[in-house]
């Protein structure tokens, strides 16, 4: 970690720099790297698939430079990540496990519930196997999730979803950072989790350098891939926060904007996440 990146559209730490030091062992940083034929054929992830890096702990030097990271009073709420910890009550997990697992149910369009002081529609309750890199499989509760039969894995990625109520992330470039909704990540366990988010090469970063010009365009996720594959040197510059969730806490993160993926590497026990959506 030796460059800050940081520009209008990077995303920030929505904590003080106190904070992050008091809670740095739940935090280490990585870089990117573009799914090679073998993680194709032996793991199951898309052709050019972005997949996280191994991941380093925080040294001293890194928490300085994260502290560039920082939210301050102008920074617009979608492009900020927050952290925190709720008690979620047992009749309220259990309405939500009830939902989410019945058969009829399609992600991002569930009922609403608050985790802590967010209340946000329910997208799905996502359980995740330990020692897998990324988490994120091919839904085929979800079309778009599901272009291909032989991959597993779609990698890391930003969500451009939309309701028929006009909720979610599918917004044009100008719009996405103050339309688009974010994301409440809530680890029931009974294992810890993590969360791998880009803080820099954000979907608004790259609207216009996909179709040049264009800074009204999201690139899909197709389009993304073929852009990050053919332009080896946006993948160099991508630096990620990599964030440990303990059962009970959550991370609040712009899903449309930066790009992410939940990761069990490393972890022993399986995890079951409740995800949110709503403005926040």
């Amino acid at each position: 970690m030796t460059d800050r990146h940081v520009d209008e559209y990077t995303i920030r730490l929505d904590c003080t720099a106190q904070w992050l030091s008091e809670h740095r062992q739940r935090f280490s940083v990585c870089g990117v790297r573009l799914a090679t034929e073998h993680d194709v054929s032996t793991a199951g992830y898309l052709e050019g698939a972005v997949i996280p890096q191994f991941a380093e702990s925080l040294t001293p030097a890194d928490l300085d430079l994260l502290r560039a990271f920082l939210a301050d009073a102008d920074t617009p709420t979608g492009l900020r990540l927050e952290f925190g910890e709720a008690r979620l009550p047992g009749g309220t997990l259990a309405q939500i496990l009830e939902e989410a697992q019945n058969p009829d149910f399609q992600p991002h369009y569930g009922s609403t519930y608050a985790v802590g002081p967010y209340k946000g529609r329910l997208i799905d309750v996502l359980t995740a196997q330990p020692n897998t890199l990324t988490t994120t499989k091919l839904d085929p509760r979800i079309p778009r999730y599901s272009e291909t039969r032989t991959a597993t894995w779609v990698g890391m990625h930003y969500d451009n979803a939309l309701t028929t109520s006009g909720e979610g992330e599918r917004f044009p470039a100008a719009m996405r950072v103050a339309e688009a909704d974010r994301r409440v990540l809530y680890n029931i366990g009974p294992g810890s989790r993590r969360l791998v988010v880009a803080l820099t090469v954000t979907a608004v970063h790259l609207a216009e350098k996909v179709r040049p010009g264009d800074g009204e365009h999201i690139p899909d996720s197709r389009q993304l891939l073929t852009y990050l594959n053919t332009n080896p040197n946006e993948i160099e510059s991508v630096l990620c926060l990599v964030v440990t969730l303990p059962p009970g806490s959550f991370i609040v993160f712009p899903a449309g904007v930066a790009m992410h993926d939940g990761s069990m590497d490393g972890l022993p026990e399986p995890s079951s996440a409740v995800v949110l959506g709503g403005k926040f």
